[in-house]
C-alpha cells in the first residue's frame, strides 16, 4: 500500500508542475502605461485592440507569446506615438524541467515568454508647425 500511494503522489506531483508557467503566470501579463503630459483622453491601439482611456496610469493584458506587441497611441493636440513591447523569456517555464507537456502547453499559449517590462511612459510631443521650423 505504501508502494501505491508514492506512485500516486509522484504522478500528482507531476501532473501539477505541467505547464508551471500557463498555471503561475497565465497567458496574458499586465502592463501599466504612463504619460509625460497630463493628456484629458486617449487612445491606446495595442496588437489592433483599441483603449479608450481617460486617466492615466492606465493598466491593460497584453499577450504573452513569441511575437512582440506593437502600441500605437494618440491624444488629441500631440502627435501620434508608436512603439513595441519587445518578449522575453519567462523563467518560470524552467520549472517544467523535463516535462515536454509542460513545454509544450507554456508554448502554445505563450506563457513561456513575458513583456521585457511592466510599465512603458508613453513621450507625448505637440506637433511642430512649418512656422516654427523656419523660426
Amino acid at each position: 500500500m505504501n508502494k501505491l500511494n508514492s506512485m500516486l503522489l509522484c504522478a500528482a506531483t507531476g501532473l501539477a508542475f505541467t505547464s508551471c508557467a500557463t498555471v503561475f503566470c497565465g497567458s496574458r501579463a499586465k502592463v501599466t502605461f504612463d504619460t509625460n503630459v497630463p493628456v484629458e483622453s486617449a487612445t491606446l491601439t495595442i496588437d489592433g485592440k483599441k483603449h479608450q482611456i481617460t486617466t492615466f496610469p492606465y493598466k491593460a493584458k497584453v499577450k504573452r507569446g513569441f511575437t512582440d506587441t506593437e502600441v500605437k497611441a494618440e491624444a488629441p493636440g500631440y502627435e501620434t506615438v508608436r512603439f513595441t513591447i519587445y518578449k522575453n523569456f519567462n523563467a518560470v517555464s524552467v520549472i517544467n524541467l523535463f516535462d515536454v507537456l509542460g513545454w509544450g502547453i507554456d508554448a502554445a499559449t505563450g506563457a513561456m515568454m513575458k513583456p521585457d517590462q511592466r510599465s512603458y511612459e508613453i513621450m507625448f510631443k505637440k506637433p511642430t508647425t512649418e512656422e516654427t521650423k523656419t523660426e
